[in-house]
Order: structure tokens, then sequence, then C-alpha cells
């Protein structure tokens, strides 16, 4: 779809007209520059092209999603928006060794034998980057699936919501699972901040992986949690954002979930020796470090760090790392069983020495790589100075048939509706007010039901 010069398309935040009270005066420089701070976010959180799907190149560590609305399957970046932007997604962050299900038949079922001929359920969903010639492909048989992949995180099982999320998160290095900090005895049990009840799987936040290659963009990837505005201000001010934790972040290379060392002797066997730290109960109601290196300072150096339930509850209302993941607090948080016995903080530098005392069975057999794998990237997007216009365009293009048709369609009413109405506000010596535009968009939704 060609964009037009004559027009130029606004779009404003749900809470942007919100703000503003009833009678107040909307400038169209307002307007513009309102759009042209959109256009910079939304460039920012879509750094990377998204024409392409990765099945092609099979399977790699890549950004992945989960499409809740498609059988909780993962996607990649590009299918994340061009096919999946209309549906729940849940960012899982890097995966190794995936290959993207957009275009196999575990997310384009066959049709049900129910649905009446020319019916939607009657068609296969189509991977919009992929030439339909090759669909359905077979489903990816090695691709591994956990419980993240239906928005359940960390072994207490809670589901992910961004707007009222207080904790950090660490990812397993093996399982590549997501642990609270709370879970892992890093910080005392904080108490829930929302009804179960009332929490929604959300999509997954950008994380700071300890110990794990991340790519090195700061932007936000499309469906990445952003901090609410009322928090960002706190967040920037806390210049002692781990205070409480019992090992800080910068002592260890990544963490090892209790499962994973389990599961695996050559890994049991070094729990709690030097540089294979893990927290155990201290007998005195609170916890000790097992393993630190010899040259840890400060408080470290006792081992132990007493929390008190006085100090659970003060240390309680302190904000969490704002460098990573915050997750909602639901659910029940004093099952002991949820909280973690045997999970081990791996010193930088440990890994290097396993390749050396470990043989090739034994280096095959562990769950994580011993030396981080390649993240593969998007290419950037050739383009950062696209108007919305454009990019609106760009998306339309990779629709189906039928909802490029009611895409355009339905910009055309909103052009020819916000044309009609500021040339009969011209003609009567009108200003646009918040009312006004509220009231076309409720003739416009009228319209459309």
């Amino acid at each position: 779809m060609a964009s037009s010069s004559s027009f130029r398309a606004t779009h404003l935040p749900d809470s942007y007209l919100a703000n503003l009270p009833p009678d107040s005066e909307i400038s169209m420089s307002t307007l513009v520059a309102e759009q042209d701070r959109l256009a910079d976010e939304a460039r920012e959180a879509m750094p990377y092209a998204f024409d392409e799907c990765t099945y092609g190149r099979g399977y790699l560590r890549q950004s992945v999603w989960s499409c809740i609305d498609c059988g909780s399957r993962g996607v990649c970046y590009g299918c994340s928006i061009s096919c999946h932007s209309d549906h729940k997604l849940v960012e899982l962050w890097t995966r190794r060794h995936f290959r993207c299900d957009c275009p196999t038949t575990c997310m384009q079922p066959e049709p049900s034998a129910s649905a009446l001929p020319g019916s939607t359920s009657a068609k296969r969903r189509r991977c919009t980057l992929n030439p339909p010639q090759i669909q359905p492909a077979e489903d990816n048989s090695e691709n591994r699936y956990n419980k993240n992949y239906k928005g359940e995180f960390c072994r207490c099982g809670r589901e992910y919501d961004p707007l009222v999320e207080t904790e950090g998160m660490l990812c397993c290095i093996g399982c590549e699972d997501w642990f609270h900090e709370s879970c892992l005895n890093l910080r005392p049990l904080q108490p829930p901040t929302v009804d179960p009840e009332e929490s929604s799987v959300k999509a997954y936040p950008q994380p700071d992986q300890a110990g794990i290659d991340v790519p090195t963009s700061t932007a936000t990837p499309i469906g990445a949690m952003a901090v609410p505005a009322e928090n960002q201000g706190a967040d920037e001010e806390d210049d002692d954002d781990e205070a409480g934790i019992l090992i800080p972040s910068e002592s260890y290379d990544g963490l090892i979930c209790a499962a994973c060392v389990a599961d695996h002797p050559a890994l049991s066997s070094r729990v709690g020796k030097e540089g294979w730290m893990t927290i155990v109960p201290d007998g005195k109601g609170g916890y000790e470090v097992k393993g630190r290196p010899a040259t840890s300072t400060g408080e470290a150096e006792d081992g132990t760090v007493e929390q008190t339930r006085k100090r659970r509850m003060a240390e309680s209302l302190m904000p969490g790392d704002a460098k990573r993941i915050k997750l909602d607090d639901v659910g029940e948080q004093t099952v002991s069983g949820k909280t973690g016995k045997g999970d081990v903080f791996l010193v930088e530098g440990e890994r290097e020495k396993l390749k050396l005392e470990l043989d090739a069975e034994s280096t095959k057999a562990l769950p994580f790589p011993l030396d981080d794998e390649e993240i593969y990237e998007p290419r950037k997007d050739d383009d950062k100075e696209e108007t919305l216009d454009e990019v609106t365009a760009r998306v339309v293009d990779n629709l189906p048939r039928a909802q490029a048709i009611e895409a355009v369609q339905g910009y055309q009413r909103l052009k020819d509706r916000l044309q009609s109405m500021l040339s009969t506000h011209a003609l009567n010596g009108r200003v646009v007010s918040r009312d006004d535009i509220e009231e076309m968009f409720r003739e416009l939704r009228g319209a459309a039901n």
C-alpha cells in the first residue's frame, strides 16, 4: 500500500487523551510531536527487519516468543511481528537449538471437520514469511519446550504480569527456565501484589542474563516490558538496587538450577565447593553461602547473612534489580518446597576448568555448553527514518490478502473521517478538542460494529 504524502496519520497512546482535560485544545503541532515520539519508540522497539522467518536457517540460538493462541509453540522475531502481532505472546528471550514453529504442522493444524466450507476455521493458518508451497512443514522434532511456553516461570509456576512486578529473575544456563530471586533464596520472599485471578499472560521482558551473552542492542524487543512511568524515577534513583541480596550479580557467571544439578553427577559433586556457590539454611533462621571464592570481600567473607522475619518484612518493600526482568508476585509465597535448595551460582572461570577436568562423554552430558553459542540476530532495519505510514504499509504488505484489505479499508475510513472533521472545524473557526477526537473514534467504532 502506497502511503500518501498529503495526509499524515496520527496515532496516540490509549492514555494520551485521558490525561487531557475534556475542554483542552489540541494543536496539530502537538499531535505531530506526539506522533514523532511514538515513531521513535517504535523504531527503538523494533530495530531489526521482520521480513524473514528463521525456519530455513535450521536450529539456532535465537530470540523466541511463545504464541499462546497457537498452541504455545515458539516463533522467531520476524514471525512474532508479521504473523502473530495480534496474538497473545510470551517473550522467552534466547533459546538454544531452536527452529521457528510458525510454518510447521504444529502451528497449522488440520481444519476442523465440523467447520463450514469457506469459513475461517476451515482454512489452515499460514506463515506469511514462507512460500505457501512449503507449508505446512514437518514439526521441529529437536525443539524442546517447557512450562515457559505456557507463560509459567520458575519452580513456583507463577505467570508474568509486567504491570505489577517487583522481583528480579535469573535464567538457568541449563534448562533455560527463569527463577525468582526469592525462590533462589537470594532475597526474602515478597508478598503478593495482585489477585491471582486477575493475572494474565503477558509478553516476556528483556532480561539481563547473568553469565549468558545477550544481543548488545539496548532497544527493547517487540513485546518486551516497559517499566511503568511511575516506577522509572524510583528505579533510576536507586543507586543500591542490589541491597539485601545475598550474592551480588557481579559475583557469579551463571545460575544452574537445583534440578539441572541433581540430574548430572559431574555437577552435583561440586556443589558448595569453591566457585560453586550454593545457599543453605544457617540454622539460625537465616541463610549462608557455601563455596564463595577465597577472594570475596566485605560482608561475603563470613559467608553468613541472617535474614530475620523483621528484615524480611522491611526488605520486601525494596525495588528489585532494575536491570533484570521483573515478574508479578502471584500465588502462594510460603510453600517451603518452592524455595531453592541446591541451586548453584557458578563463579566466572569455572566452566573453563570443566573443559580440563571432564572427558568428552561427560562434557556432552552437561545441560549447558561450556562455550557460549553465538546468538542469531536479524539484519538491522535498513530505513531508520521510516514514518508510521511507511511502517504500516510494510506490515500490511505482509498480511494475508483478506486481512490486508480490512486493514486498508479501516485506514481509509479513519483518514476520511479525520479529514472531514478537520475541514468542518476549520470552516467554523473551531479548534479540535479532546471531546471531538473521542467522538470521532466512537463513531468509527459504531460503524465497524
